[in-house]
C-alpha cells in the first residue's frame, strides 16, 4: 500500500506541472508567419517589426473651431505613431484609426492607405534598426462622447515583401 503511494505521488506532480505549463503557452512554437506579438517562427526568422507604440499613451481631444456635423467633427485626437524596425528596412502601408468612446460607441475613423501616406509623409521609409514617428490625426465627436480609446492598426511591409499587422491603443480625454 505504501509503495502505490510512493508511485501515484509523483504521477500526480508531474501531471500537474505538464497541465499547468500547457496553460502557459503563448503558442509561439507553432506559428508559421511573421508576428508582431510572436519573437520568432517555425522557420526561425526573426520578427521584423520591433515595436508600435505611441506618444503620449494619452491623448487630450482638440476642440475644431466651426464643427459642423456630420462633415466637420467636434474634435481630433492628434496620436504620435512610433515604429521601430528590427533588422530589415520597413515601409509603413496603411493605417487605421478608429476611435470609441466610454460608452463603447464607436465614433469617428481613419483609414489612412498608401497613397494618401505618401502625400502626408516624405518617406514611408522605417530604416532597419530604427524608428519612425508619423504624426497623425483622428476626427470624432458627432456620434459617442469625447473621453474614449483610440485604436491604431498599422501595416508594415519588409523589403523581402512581407507584411505585417500591429496595433496600439490609446487613450483619449
Amino acid at each position: 500500500m505504501l509503495m502505490r503511494r510512493a508511485l501515484v505521488a509523483p504521477f500526480l506532480c508531474v501531471s500537474l506541472a505538464a497541465l499547468s505549463s500547457y496553460g502557459c503557452d503563448d503558442g509561439n512554437a507553432m506559428s508559421s508567419a511573421p508576428s508582431a506579438v510572436r519573437a520568432q517562427t517555425v522557420r526561425n526568422e526573426a520578427r521584423f517589426v520591433n515595436r508600435l507604440d505611441s506618444v503620449p499613451h494619452e491623448v487630450t481631444a482638440v476642440a475644431v473651431p466651426a464643427a459642423f456635423c456630420p462633415f466637420v467633427s467636434p474634435f481630433l485626437a492628434p496620436v504620435n505613431v512610433v515604429v521601430s524596425a528590427n533588422s530589415s528596412d520597413l515601409f509603413l502601408q496603411d493605417m487605421q484609426l478608429q476611435f470609441f468612446d466610454i460608452a463603447g460607441v464607436r465614433g469617428g475613423s481613419r483609414t489612412i492607405n498608401s497613397s494618401e501616406l505618401l502625400t502626408l509623409f516624405p518617406s514611408m521609409l522605417i530604416p532597419a534598426f530604427g524608428t519612425r514617428t508619423f504624426p497623425v490625426s483622428v476626427p470624432f465627436g458627432c456620434v459617442g462622447g469625447q473621453t474614449g480609446t483610440l485604436f491604431i492598426r498599422v501595416v508594415t511591409v519588409d523589403t523581402s515583401g512581407r507584411q505585417d499587422v500591429g496595433s496600439v491603443r490609446v487613450n483619449a480625454r
